[in-house]
């Protein structure tokens, strides 16, 4: 082949490769708008199969904020929701819900001050027409963020009982760093923590919950602190001249043999007194009724009683006289007796007998019932109603005074054989 032949069929070739290159671009383009039409036709079909819905939406849609310049902050609240009324086939209607859209208000570009922001909806899906948004705008005011360290300062509400004082109170952490809108950052002059006294007479710590006021002692609001509560320690100190003592009931006399006190109270239990320091100081921690006699007492005794006071001291209260209570209880004891058990119930033309033929009861309670029992006043019974002739193991029964309680019976079960007579 001459090198023009060869020539001629390398450019036939080029050309041949350039057409073939032109078709596959042509093919694949005729693809693309080919799949681009099927889609709108079936949209179309969609569209016309299915009839169209209107309305709000069920649920109202939180409003995002987006953009928002660099070192400043929302003042106040702002989560926002919208309602929105779309307009959709009706076959997609029933897929909607508030997840299906997005609506936020775009801060780009505003500063500090007050703005009226339009609220924007953008709907997942093609087939959703946004018809109407309430509110169509927020309004939003911008401000710098600001922080600054201020003393936590505790308040006390109500007094200790009288003769008792507070002491200097301590609270961790002293101060706390509130940050947030630059103008109400500048409005907080205090953290504030409220105590509220309620009779305590000791030294006592509480978890308070601290907020932000301003000179006139308002909360204020939309700052953030960086601790929310606070540790307040309170010293309850009691006032020179002024002590708490109990109070002792007086008591003369015995109860009656076989009986004890078991219990001595006064109500009240303490009294508060002040006068001469040294003369408070001397009493030993607690001060007498005048006596109670319980001589003889079988029951409890309940009587109102004066308070001796030394000289020079006085109740800070009106604590002249209290209620004494004291209470007498038998003395307890126990004893164990043997009885022979009486068979009860047995069957006509039947005849029993039972093994061990003697049991021991052992009884507890007042001495004094103890030592008086008598014959028969403790009685074992065996009862055998409805039990056929054979061999039976039978529980025990006692009968004794409303005094006393059984502590066990030895057995407490016996065999029983029934024959017919």
């Amino acid at each position: 082949m001459s090198f023009q032949s060869q020539g001629r069929a390398v450019q036939t070739g080029g050309v041949r490769g350039t057409v073939r290159s032109m078709l596959n671009r042509s093919n694949l383009a005729s693809m693309v708008m080919a799949l681009v039409l099927g889609v709108m036709v079936w949209m179309g079909a969609t569209i016309q199969a299915s009839p169209f819905a209107e309305g709000y939406l069920a649920e109202p849609i939180p409003v995002e904020l987006v953009n928002r310049g660099e070192g400043l902050v929302i003042v106040g609240d702002l989560s926002q929701q919208v309602l929105v009324r779309v307009r959709t086939p009706e076959s997609v209607w029933e897929d909607l819900s508030r997840n299906s859209f997005r609506a936020y208000i775009d801060l780009e570009g505003l500063d500090v001050g007050l703005h009226e922001v339009p609220v924007q909806v953008e709907p997942a899906g093609n087939l959703v027409r946004i018809l109407e948004v309430s509110p169509s705008a927020l309004t939003v005011r911008l401000d710098t963020r600001g922080e600054k360290t201020v003393s936590v300062r505790v308040s006390i509400y109500g007094n200790p009982p009288l003769g008792f004082g507070t002491g200097s109170i301590q609270v961790d952490p002293a101060s706390v760093q509130v940050s947030g809108p630059q103008t109400q950052v500048d409005q907080v002059v205090q953290v504030s923590a409220g105590i509220y006294l309620s009779g305590e007479k000791d030294t006592f710590e509480r978890s308070v919950t601290l907020s932000a006021t301003n000179e006139v002692g308002s909360a204020v609001e939309g700052v953030d602190l960086g601790q929310k509560s606070a540790r307040v320690t309170v010293p309850i100190e009691q006032e020179v001249g002024y002590r708490e003592l109990s109070i002792k009931a007086k008591i003369e006399g015995n109860p009656a043999p076989g009986y004890w006190i078991s219990s001595i109270s006064a109500n009240p239990s303490t009294v508060t007194v002040f006068g001469d320091p040294e003369a408070v100081n001397e009493i030993p921690g607690y001060l007498e009724t005048y006596p109670v006699s319980v001589e003889g007492a079988r029951d409890e005794v309940s009587e109102q009683v004066a308070v001796v006071f030394p000289e020079g001291v006085s109740a800070l209260e009106d604590v002249a006289t209290v209620q004494a209570l004291i209470e007498i209880s038998p003395v307890l004891g126990g004893q164990t007796v043997q009885l022979a058990p009486i068979v009860q119930g047995l069957g006509r033309g039947l005849e029993a007998s039972f093994s061990p033929d003697t049991v021991e009861v052992i009884l507890s309670g007042p001495l004094s019932d103890l030592e008086a029992l008598e014959s028969g006043d403790v009685l074992v019974t065996l009862d055998l109603s409805g039990y056929e002739p054979g061999t039976h193991f039978v529980t025990l029964e006692v009968e004794k005074p409303s005094s006393l309680g059984v502590q066990a019976v030895l057995p407490d079960q016996v065999e029983v054989v029934i024959k017919e007579s």
